[in-house]
């Protein structure tokens, strides 16, 4: 029987840190590599590279230039303009690589940049596509030309891998980008961890996981507390993630000094030790308006920990009210409410832990993740 040639497939990654995109990537490159020869370039060094080094997976460090801002830079179209020449010169410089490596397939990891589309064009390489973010609703960040430069782009890929329904619904369709799409949801585990029995702590422990931002609404969390102590509720929280936004974390930390709150609130910073997370605490909180999928809602219900969540996007394909998790629709208040109930009432507790983890193991395995993954290689290897 003839053994097939395993593709070998460049993925391009924004950041050399190990937030959600990066985790979600080495997770897919550690689970294909059976299937697929991996090469990693990545804008900067950091965690996310020495994983991949530890892994034994191929890798360098390519400077290029994102084609998103959040502020824009006078005049904004010089700077975009002096980006765009940039990656030209760097995806020629980086073609040449894919052509005497014999790279078969291009793989981007984020919508944020488009030097993957560049080096496909220049290499004559299919584009594989992976979108992972609202960009403009989640982020508040702009394309360099607009929205009609990503969806020139898009276009050309030969599939788009969105991570969730809303993202397909967002970016896709409601953008008018006609390439061919897919929905592949991120996988976590195969097998869920075993949790430990333990009593819930008398003052009850929540948590919100995530860079320090807006687009997180760790604010909205901080104020449910707020909420709960002034009705002799007291819940702790504990905030865990890197200052993504100093402005953001210094009006969180005045507003918990203007409420006398510092004995319920605290920050941990950023770990990669997930596990240590979820094993302390009762409850998880997710307050993102605008979250793509939702990796730490997912961790939170594999860990047994019941998830209380603001009902949109993909947060609602995750949640199901009730059922795995339990959604508020509004601002602080109704989070509170909803924080209150599940807290007072050990059988929707129990209930809700055991359903999400059982619906992890439905719907969010790395197997189930590889195999979708795989499936839309091959498809496009034989276009």
């Amino acid at each position: 029987m003839t053994k097939h040639k395993k593709p070998k497939i460049l993925s391009f990654s924004h950041y050399g840190t190990l937030y959600g995109a990066n985790r979600s990537l080495l997770t897919l490159l550690t689970a294909t590599r059976e299937q697929i020869d991996w090469w990693v370039i990545c804008l900067e060094d950091g965690d996310f590279m020495r994983e991949l080094a530890e892994n034994g997976i191929e890798c360098k460090v390519v400077r290029f230039a994102d084609d998103i801002h959040k502020i824009p830079r006078y005049p904004q179209w010089f700077h975009s303009i002096k980006r765009f020449a940039f990656n030209v010169a760097a995806a020629l410089y980086i073609a040449g690589l894919v052509i005497k490596k014999r790279i078969d397939l291009i793989h981007t990891n984020s919508s944020v940049i488009f030097i993957g589309a560049l080096v496909a064009l220049f290499s004559g390489r299919k584009h594989l596509w992976h979108i992972r973010e609202f960009v403009y609703e989640d982020y508040h960040l702009k394309y360099n030309f607009g929205k009609p430069a990503f969806r020139f782009w898009a276009n050309k890929a030969a599939r788009i891998i969105c991570i969730s329904k809303s993202i397909a619904q967002k970016r896709v369709i409601e953008a008018d980008v006609r390439a061919p799409y897919v929905v592949i949801y991120n996988g976590l585990v195969d097998t869920l961890p075993e949790i430990a029995l333990h009593a819930r702590h008398e003052v009850p422990q929540a948590g919100i996981v995530g860079i320090i931002d807006p687009a997180k609404g760790q604010m909205t969390a901080v104020k449910a507390v707020n909420a709960l102590a002034r009705k002799g509720t007291p819940v702790a929280l504990e905030i865990v993630g890197e200052i993504g936004d100093p402005a953001y974390h210094q009006e969180i930390t005045a507003y918990i000094r203007e409420q006398k709150l510092e004995e319920y609130i605290r920050f941990t910073g950023f770990t990669k030790d997930i596990q240590s997370i979820y094993r302390r605490l009762d409850v998880l909180l997710m307050c993102s308006p605008n979250e793509a999928l939702g990796r730490v809602t997912i961790e939170g219900m594999m860990y047994g920990v019941p998830v209380v969540a603001f009902d949109s996007a993909g947060t609602s394909e995750i949640v199901r009210h009730e059922e795995t998790g339990l959604l508020y629709r509004s601002d602080e208040n109704s989070l509170a409410h909803e924080l209150e109930r599940l807290l007072a009432d050990d059988s929707l507790y129990a209930g809700i832990a055991e359903r999400a983890r059982k619906h992890v193991l439905q719907n969010f395995t790395i197997s189930k993740y590889r195999d979708n993954f795989v499936r839309e290689v091959e498809s496009c290897r034989k276009i």
